[in-house]
């Protein structure tokens, strides 16, 4: 078995590394990763398996993957034609988990590399006769109320962003792909740390507004008290993923990895969990509507300094605060059944994820 994986230098991508690593002990994998020469990415690869293993599990790991420098916006990878054919020849399966995760960038550049290179490495995998693991989001669901079914893709939503748009463009590709290539598709909601370790090499979205709150600056949150958050940790996803892509029935399935209607928590529960670790009253809730109204004036006129910055970063996030949305399950929890893997309630690890958040200095350091 020879695995691509694509996106392995951000936060699930590296998690995907370790954890097939450590399930697959027979398998190679080839990372597909950025950089200014192969040098530069073979370092960057290096460091992603020096994160999380050491001493003889370390050297073990490099002789298992091979780190190729590539650029998914440009035809086959960057590589010229020989040495993609080469590369066809030899991979069984593929990963994609590469994507631009940035909230903010214009919607042509989200397309490069969400839809495009999404495009490439399909074209890659049919080419090799690879089955193909796509990794979504859930949020291709946009700014729709109600619940989403696992089966539901474009029904007219609108989007909070360019990321959530060009990232339910993609699963269109990907789903008329599928027709003809085996391929199943992973919709994770919000990606927190590991349960048991807190670990995460990823300090955004709903780990803005914590940190926020952390730092006195969440007095009042734009949001409803009563908004059910959808938060996932990392070590469910990469297991859940690892179970259902060996099901060869799994191609051709679209799989929300969520806490669903039965685990999510609301913004309530979070923020007086939060409260109580950090030692700080509980927010008064506003509504997203009034907060702009009233409250971002005061911030783009009297905020200064690390505050500002704090503040205005953490503005993007601010919408998953107040969505009115839930993510059915069932042919996850379906394709899951009779083993351990399962959302684990919040109130079970979140005291963990905000320890690793404090002693990692959200992640300016490496946390014990």
């Amino acid at each position: 078995m020879n695995i691509l994986i694509t996106g392995a230098t951000g936060f699930l991508g590296r998690e995907i590394v370790f954890h097939e690593l450590s399930v697959e002990p027979d398998a190679h994998l080839t990372l597909l990763i950025r950089g200014k020469d192969e040098a530069d990415a073979r370092a960057r690869g290096d460091a992603v398996l020096a994160d999380g293993l050491k001493g003889d599990a370390l050297e073990a790991a490099k002789t298992r993957v091979t780190v190729i420098r590539s650029d998914l916006e440009q035809e086959r990878f960057g590589l010229d034609e020989a040495r993609y054919d080469a590369l066809a020849e030899k991979i069984t399966h593929v990963i994609h988990g590469a994507a631009s995760v940035s909230f903010t960038l214009p919607v042509e550049e989200a397309r490069a590399i969400n839809v495009e290179g999404t495009r490439r490495i399909l074209d890659f995998a049919k080419k090799a006769g690879a089955r193909t693991d796509y990794i979504g989001t859930a949020y291709v669901a946009g700014e729709r109320i109600g619940l989403a079914l696992e089966s539901d893709l474009d029904v007219g939503q609108t989007f909070r962003n360019t990321y959530e748009q060009t990232k339910m463009e993609a699963e269109k590709l990907v789903r008329e792909r599928a027709k003809s290539q085996p391929i199943a598709i992973f919709r994770p909601s919000i990606i927190v740390g590991d349960s048991t370790t807190g670990r995460t090499s990823s300090f955004k979205v709903l780990y803005w507004p914590l940190k926020m709150f952390a730092r006195g600056f969440g007095v009042v949150v734009p949001g409803r008290e009563d908004t059910r958050v959808d938060i996932v940790p990392s070590d469910y996803v990469v297991r859940a993923i690892g179970h259902i892509r060996k099901d060869p029935a799994s191609a051709g399935q679209t799989y929300h990895l969520a806490a669903g209607p039965e685990r999510s928590a609301t913004l309530g529960d979070l923020t007086t969990l939060a409260s109580k670790f950090f030692r700080v009253r509980r927010p008064w809730f506003v509504s997203p509507s009034k907060f702009t109204k009233y409250a971002r004036p005061l911030i783009d006129r009297f905020a200064f300094g690390k505050a500002r910055y704090v503040l205005l970063t953490a503005r993007v996030y601010t919408p998953y605060l107040s969505i009115q949305l839930l993510f059915d399950t069932s042919t996850t929890r379906a394709a899951l059944k009779g083993t351990d893997i399962a959302v684990p309630p919040v109130n079970e690890y979140f005291t963990t994820l905000f320890q690793y958040a404090v002693e990692s200095d959200w992640g300016k350091k490496t946390a014990e």
